[in-house]
This record gives structure tokens, sequence and C-alpha cells, in this order.
């Protein structure tokens, strides 16, 4: 417990610089065009709002492409983006085998791809890849410390999944795997739910916690998932379970300020739309991407204001960026 305390409390801390530190080695041309394939989940929308504002700043141009729920929502939105001729796609969150003739035609036109919180596998000169696969196991690894130390080495964790989104699965799995090593007395779930159930978890829960009524630990392997998960458990009297997300969005942080969710893992989602348009930057200048794919990552358990764009972030990331961009003078 002691070392636990001591890591954990590394994990609370905020983070305070951007992991790259190389400024662009030529200043944005303006004119370019983004295609943004927006995923499904409300998070989504945080991220193309933060994209789109980081792009607006170089003078580029951003068209949003509604990416869907479906395998054929997914390729019809790849589609769409082929016929605009973009100077580059920006994606998210799908294995490559959904729209993998999609990738091949981008390549064969030479329009760059980046894929952000996906665990395909990068193609030098084509694909890049943004908070990826080494990123989401470690932060299964961290909420496993966090879970056994908060539950003082006597947590029993459910872990709700959903397949369709391969990094929410690296993580989920690396939590199963690494949490009994870490609390041989501790027990760790998994319930594997479909993107459906996103809006209806809630009932869901509170059967399984009606099965399982040794449970203190509810994880949602992102944030939208546990929508409604907090007022019904709460509802059905399980007043003693804590909530927990990864990727959360601004509901979740409003359930953590009212206390019907516990603690978040958040992707510094407006972070990481600065953080695409400065990759983006870096593959049209033809320099280093080195670091680019790495993000904070902070237990957040306390927030004052749920609708920062700070959470979980560097504080000052937009300034931080911003002089890497040579905006500055």
């Amino acid at each position: 417990m002691p070392e636990l305390k001591t890591r954990v409390a590394k994990y609370e801390a905020s983070p305070t610089n951007i992991l790259v530190t190389q400024p662009v080695s030529t200043k944005a041309t303006r004119g370019k065009t983004i295609a943004l394939l927006i995923c499904g989940v409300p998070v989504c929308a945080e991220f193309n709002d933060a994209a789109t504002q980081a792009a607006n700043l170089l003078g580029w141009k951003v068209i949003r492409i509604p990416l869907g729920t479906s395998p054929q929502e997914f390729t019809n939105a790849y589609n769409l983006a082929i016929q605009d001729k973009p100077d580059m796609v920006v994606g998210s969150g799908l294995p490559r085998s959904l729209f993998s003739s999609q990738l091949d035609t981008l390549q064969q036109m030479n329009i760059p791809v980046i894929e952000w919180s996906s665990g395909i596998t990068p193609v030098p000169g084509h694909l890049w890849v943004n908070a990826d696969t080494p990123l989401y196991q470690a932060s299964g690894v961290m909420l496993a410390e966090v879970l056994a130390e908060n539950g003082n080495l006597k947590s029993h964790v459910v872990t709700f999944s959903d397949v369709q989104y391969p990094m929410t699965e690296f993580m989920v799995h690396a939590l199963q795997q690494y949490g009994p090593q870490i609390c041989p007395t501790c027990t760790f779930d998994l319930q594997e739910e479909p993107a459906s159930a996103i809006g209806s978890l809630g009932p869901i829960v509170t059967a399984y916690l009606q099965q399982h009524p040794n449970t203190n630990y509810v994880f949602c392997g992102f944030g939208d998932l546990c929508q409604g998960v907090g007022e019904a458990i709460k509802a059905a009297g399980f007043h003693n379970v804590k909530i927990v997300t990864r990727d959360s969005s601004t509901t979740n942080f409003q359930n953590i300020k009212t206390g019907l969710e516990w603690a978040s893992l958040p992707l510094p989602i407006y972070q990481t739309g600065y953080q695409i348009i400065d990759l983006a930057q870096r593959i049209f200048n033809n320099q280093t991407t080195a670091n680019t794919e790495l993000s904070p990552m902070q237990i957040v358990t306390h927030i004052t204001d749920p609708a920062s764009q700070t959470i979980g972030a560097v504080p000052d990331f937009k300034a931080q960026y911003q002089a890497l961009w040579k905006l500055n003078g």
C-alpha cells in the first residue's frame, strides 16, 4: 500500500508540459484542407471543435464528415473523404479491416492519413497514428493500481467495454491482466456490450450489481458508454459503488462534480485536437513526428468546471502549441 499510494499520487498530479518540444521547421502554409471523420460518440464532437479551432489558426479549412456507428457508415465516410480530395484525412478509433481499401486508395492518391485513438499499424510516409496502443495499455495499468489502492486492496471491479473500439479493448485487457497481479485479493470482471448500449447501459449495470453485490467499482472503457449509469445505480440503492471512466466527455465531468461518478482518466480531448493539427504540420513539412503520438495521462477525481478545456491536459497547451507553430511573431 505505501508503494501504491506514492504511485497513485503521481498519477493524480497535473501535467505541465506538452511532450513535443521541437518547433515546426516551417510555418504552416495557409489554404490546406483537412477532412475530419467524426466518430459516433459525443466526445468526438469536442475533439472536432478543438481540431477545427487549431486548424483555423493556421488558415486551414476543415471538412466535417460524420463517421457513423456501423461498418457501412464507416466505409461511406471514407468514400466521401476520397471524393473531396483534401490535403489530409483524419479518422479515429476503428480497426483497419473496416476501411482498408479506402486507406489504400488514399495512399495511391498520395493523401496522408492520421488515425487517432487507433491501433492501426502506421505506414511510413502515408499513415500516422496518434494516441496509440501502448498509451492505452499503460492507462489500463494505471487504472488497476488506482482501483487497488483506493479499495485498500479489497476492490471488486466490473468493466464494461465494446469490442468495436480496439483501443478500449487494449486498455481493458491490460487492466484485466495486470489487476490480479498487483492485487491478488481483488477481483476484475469484464463485460462486453455492443455500441447500441451507449445511453442504455444503466439497467444492464444495475442487473449486474444485483447479481454481484460485493462489486464496489464500475469502470466504463469510454465515458459515453456510462451515460445514465450513475443515476440508474443510485435509484436502485447502490450508494457505495464508484464509477470510473476513460476518454470522458463533459457529461462525465459534470457527474464527477455532482458525485454521480467518482473518477476519470480523460483523454485530454481539446489538447488532442491541437496535437493532431501539430502532427499534420510536421507531416506536411517532412520532419520528425517523434513523441506526437503521446498524450498526458492524469487520474481526475475533483472537478470544479466540467466545461473546462484543460481537464487532464497541460493547462496552457494552446499557448505552448502556438509557440511551436511560430504564430507568436
